[in-house]
């Protein structure tokens, strides 16, 4: 009888915790998430900081600056869901080095903004001037960006495309 007592105690000690609280041990997962108080985390960046990461983008890509537009990509950046940071390089490379002049703009920019990434969505327009024969085209299509923080810095994580010539 002494052990019953003494066990029944013990339960009441483990439990009372939990009655001492408005939470509910026996409460599902997805239940006690979602009666949680918000997540008071910062976001991982303003709208300013992002708007500020795109202008040196256009301008840095507008230039044709290589290595400054590439140091706005991640370490472990992916293009199209495939290309890696050293094929990025060559692509913008010969890319650049194909190219007279560029005037790249953007248009119908949706900016959202995450405690740990931040995804950007955008029309966008290249006017662009070939060196061979000064052929002058323009692409147009749709663009998404993931940005992260790397270094206290916002990089590019990944950057998808489609596009289509219209001169």
């Amino acid at each position: 009888m002494k052990l019953i007592l003494f066990i029944l105690c013990i339960l009441a000690a483990g439990l009372l915790p939990f009655s001492l609280t408005d939470s509910d041990p026996f409460r599902s997962v997805p239940e006690a998430h979602s009666a949680a108080k918000p997540s008071s985390s910062p976001l991982m960046a303003t709208e300013q900081e992002v708007r500020g990461f795109f202008d040196q983008y256009i301008e840095r890509y507008n230039r044709k600056d290589t290595d400054g537009f590439l140091w706005l990509f991640s370490l472990k950046a992916k293009q199209n869901q495939q290309d890696g940071l050293p094929e990025i390089r060559k692509i913008y490379s010969d890319y650049f080095n194909q190219m007279l002049s560029l005037q790249n703009s953007f248009e119908d920019m949706k900016i959202e903004i995450y405690q740990n990434a931040a995804e950007v969505k955008a029309r966008y327009s290249v006017n662009q001037v070939l060196k061979n024969g000064k052929e002058k085209r323009v692409l147009k299509g749709s663009a998404r960006w993931v940005l992260i923080k790397e270094g206290g810095m916002l990089k590019i994580l990944s950057f998808d495309y489609r596009h289509e010539k219209t001169l």
